[in-house]
């Protein structure tokens, strides 16, 4: 398999945990961290993941899992320790249009998760395709040392005078010239200039 790495915007989208453990639980929180609103459907919830009550964003339904759960929903991860049932979740998916990652069963996913870092909206991601999650940890642990909550901040500052470099300046080439001075500038001082 071959994955195309991109990014996909998942604020208020629909998603479906099936399990209730310490791996269903690690999902939901990535998928929170996105911003997805998530379903969780599992008969034993762990004490963690029961904690999570975050309003309009996170539903729990205790019970076994019911294929009608994934109908209607856009992304659904099989996270129990059934591997039978993680297969059939993914194969339901699979022939509903329905992106579907099953923990721990490379070829039942069509998507798999990257580690990653996030500061605000800045985000680097690592993948090894699912043939190594310790090398993808290694490098997410090499990373936290340049991408900093300064570069979160950085970034959003940016965002902010986005459309205003781009009115300003006519060409490509122009406007490219002054975000690098800005970036430049910023890094050099160690602080977000003024808007």
């Amino acid at each position: 398999m071959a994955y195309f790495p991109m990014f996909v915007d998942m604020t208020e989208r629909e998603c479906l945990i099936v399990g209730g453990g310490n791996v269903a639980y690690r999902k939901v929180i990535v998928m929170l961290d996105f911003g997805a609103k998530v379903t969780v459907v599992a008969e034993d919830i762990c004490e963690e993941l029961g904690k999570l009550t975050i309003e309009n964003q996170i539903t729990f339904i205790k019970r076994r899992f019911e294929r009608k759960d994934c109908d209607g929903m856009e992304m659904v991860i099989a996270a129990t320790d059934d591997n039978a049932l993680n297969h059939e979740i993914a194969e339901y998916c699979k022939a509903n249009g329905i992106m579907v990652n099953a923990v721990d069963q490379k070829a039942d996913c069509s998507f798999i998760f990257p580690s990653y870092i996030k500061e605000k909206n800045l985000v680097a991601a690592f993948s090894s395709g699912g043939n190594s999650p310790v090398l993808t940890q290694y490098l997410k642990c090499k990373e936290q040392e340049i991408l900093t909550p300064f570069l979160g901040e950085l970034n959003e500052y940016m965002g902010q005078i986005r459309e205003k470099v781009i009115a300003q300046y006519d060409t490509q080439a122009e406007r490219k010239r002054v975000f690098k001075e800005i970036l430049c500038a910023a890094i050099d001082n160690g602080r977000i200039p003024e808007i």
